[in-house]
């Protein structure tokens, strides 16, 4: 059982549920809940269980107090002064009331603290965590000198977006890194970081001119070539990875494969294609994710609505450019669902 997933947000999730059931009065089944919704919510089970511990005898007492004097002022806007004859009497209907009410509010804000610490311990202990937050302040480094908003602006995306730590896991193999619509550089940054020479030959592009002009400040000591067109007419040269992260809803479906077409066709043996594209089968995630898209086409002005083709479309059009593709469903750590699609090019088959 212990084997069962730990990382930061499930973790968060298993204590904060651990804690609220441990101070809600459901004596005698606890145990029961705390599992059953563990099971459902695919939560750490031991976890979960270990959190409603929290009502043991040495914090029972207070606990109680505490969430009668919370419900008490919730109900009637005072704390109620318990002395040890009250505490003594036979509670009344309104001292039980009073006390299910605040044990509901004191869970919900105990079990917050809880989950909050819980998330930034596990996330500084994984040791899978070392090497991508070491990546992510070589990448803060770079952009040392930049405006303080647009440093605040990556040292946010990166921990914000948690598609750069995925990306930060890969084996992002060798040769020419291309990033269409490459925003600040941040992303080529990041890919830079596994190579210590700093060689790499980086190219990137992207329509918004302020945002180049922090990339090739803060990439100009790398070997990086940025410059301010439009993605369907930039050419691209043979690369072993090429990145497309936020760019293809704001295509006609025709010009968003064609750009995939181009993509495989310029891609080194062995290279990489890594782009990402909105989910549209997670219900209420891809209901979310849309509008928040619809946002933001609307505060750019773009005069279009995004597009989101669905994954099969896109896995078919890299299927027929004879890539081999991996797909990876994820959730962000804002409520947004995507799509992450991990196209590699195969090597030449050898003519006989």
């Amino acid at each position: 059982m212990f084997t069962e997933r730990l990382d930061p947000r499930r973790a968060a999730a298993a204590v904060f549920l651990g804690i609220f059931i441990g101070i809600v009065p459901i004596y005698g089944l606890q145990t029961l809940a705390a599992v059953g919704l563990a099971l459902i919510f695919r939560l750490n089970k031991p976890l979960t269980l270990a959190s409603t511990f929290i009502n043991n005898p040495f914090l029972q007492p207070a606990l109680v107090i505490s969430s009668i004097e919370t419900g008490h002022f919730l109900r009637h806007g005072h704390f109620h002064s318990l002395n040890f004859s009250a505490l003594a009497r036979v509670p009344t209907k309104d001292d039980l009331i009073s006390w299910v009410a605040g044990s509901l509010v004191l869970g919900i804000v105990v079990g917050s603290v809880g989950a909050l610490i819980t998330a930034v311990v596990v996330h500084l202990k994984s040791p899978a965590n070392a090497g991508v937050r070491d990546r992510f302040r070589l990448v803060s480094q770079t952009f040392a000198q930049s405006a303080s908003s647009d440093r605040c602006f990556v040292w946010w995306k990166l921990r914000l977006d948690r598609i750069f730590g995925m990306i930060a896991a890969e084996d992002l193999g060798s040769g020419t890194v291309v990033d269409l619509g490459c925003g600040c550089g941040y992303s080529m940054a990041l890919c830079n970081t596994a190579f210590g020479e700093h060689k790499r030959r980086l190219v990137g592009c992207d329509l918004n001119a302020h945002r180049i002009a922090v990339a090739r400040q803060a990439l100009s000591s790398l070997n990086a070539e940025v410059s301010v067109e439009d993605v369907r007419h930039f050419e691209l040269p043979s690369a072993g990875l090429i990145l497309i992260l936020d760019v293809l809803q704001y295509l006609p479906a025709d010009e968003q494969l064609a750009l995939l077409k181009r993509c495989c066709s310029a891609l080194d043996p062995q290279g990489r294609l890594i782009f990402r594209a909105h989910d549209r089968e997670r219900g209420i995630w891809s209901t979310i994710t849309l509008a928040l898209d619809r946002l933001l086409f609307s505060y750019e002005r773009t005069g279009t609505r995004p597009l989101i083709l669905s994954a099969p479309q896109y896995q078919r059009v890299l299927e027929d450019a004879g890539m081999q593709v991996e797909t990876r469903r994820f959730r962000n750590r804002l409520p947004l669902a995507h799509i992450l699609f991990i196209a590699k090019r195969p090597f030449a088959e050898t003519a006989p």
